[in-house]
C-alpha cells in the first residue's frame, strides 16, 4: 500500500500515543508506535523511518537519551526528529535546540499544526536526500570524467611518440648518407649486409626515388657510332 512515508511515534503515555498514531494514520502515513525508548531504539534498527517523533519525558530513557542515541547511530545520524514536549517548557525546548531538534510539538496536539510541521520535515529531508544523491552522482561523474580524460591523454602522447618514431624511421629510409662502397668497374653498390646490388636496386630500397631510363649525349653519341 502506498503511503505518504513511514513515521515513529514514541510516547509512555497511550493516550497521546494512540492520538498522535490516528491522526497521522489517517493522513496518510504508515506509522510505527513506541511507548519507551527502548521499544524505539530497537524500532530504529529494525526498520529506519523518515522522521521520528520523540516524547522528551518518559521513564527509563527519556527522550534526550534516546535523541543522542540515535544519533550515534549510522543508520539512523540523519533521521530528522521532532521533540514531543508539554506547552510551555521552554527549557527543554532549548535544550531540544541544542541537541540538534529539527522542531518541537506542543501537548495538546493541534491536528493541522501536528500535519503541517510533519510535512514540512519530511518534504526538506526528501529534498536534502536528493540533493546529496545528485551531488554523488556528479562527483561519480566527475571523477569517471577525469580518469578517462588522463587515459586519452596517455593514449595521445604513446600515438604521438610513436608517429615521431615513425617519422624518424622514414627519414632514416629515405636519406642515403654516409660512405657507399662502389666498385670502380661495374659501379654497384655494396649493402650493410655485404651484398652488390646495382644501383638502381639500392636507391630504390633505400629511398622512395623511381627511375625511367635513357642515354646521356655521350653515351648517344658512343651507342650512334657503334650502331653505324
Amino acid at each position: 500500500m502506498n503511503t505518504k512515508g513511514t513515521l515513529l511515534v514514541v510516547d509512555d503515555t497511550p493516550a497521546n500515543l494512540k492520538l498522535l498514531v490516528d491522526i497521522l494514520t489517517a493522513d496518510g502515513y504508515r506509522v510505527l508506535p513506541a511507548n519507551s525508548g527502548e521499544l524505539a531504539l530497537a524500532a530504529v534498527a529494525a526498520r529506519p523511518p523518515e522522521l521520528v517523533l520523540l516524547d522528551i519525558r518518559m521513564p527509563g530513557l527519556d527522550g534526550f537519551e534516546v535523541y543522542r542515541r540515535l544519533r550515534a547511530r549510522a543508520e539512523s545520524c540523519d533521521i530528522p526528529i521532532i521533540f514531543i514536549s508539554a506547552f510551555g517548557e521552554s527549557a527543554e525546548r532549548v535544550e531540544g535546540l541544542k541537541l540538534g531538534a529539527v522542531d518541537f510539538i506542543a501537548k495538546p496536539f493541534q491536528r493541522e499544526e501536528l500535519l503541517a510541521r510533519v510535512q514540512t520535515h519530511l518534504e526538506l529531508r526528501r529534498l536534502r536526500v536528493r540533493f546529496e544523491q545528485q551531488a554523488s552522482d556528479l562527483r561519480l561523474a566527475n571523477e569517471q570524467l577525469q580518469i578517462e580524460l588522463a587515459e586519452r591523454k596517455r593514449a595521445e602522447e604513446s600515438l604521438r611518440k610513436k608517429n615521431a618514431e615513425l617519422e624518424a624511421s622514414l627519414v632514416r629510409v629515405k636519406l642515403l648518407s654516409g660512405l657507399l662502397p662502389i666498385c670502380a668497374g661495374c659501379k654497384k653498390i655494396r649493402d650493410d649486409k655485404g651484398y652488390w646490388n646495382q644501383v638502381e636496386s639500392y636507391v630504390q630500397m633505400h629511398s622512395e626515388a623511381t627511375f625511367t631510363h635513357g642515354y646521356c649525349p655521350d653515351c648517344l653519341k658512343n651507342w650512334r657510332k657503334t650502331a653505324l
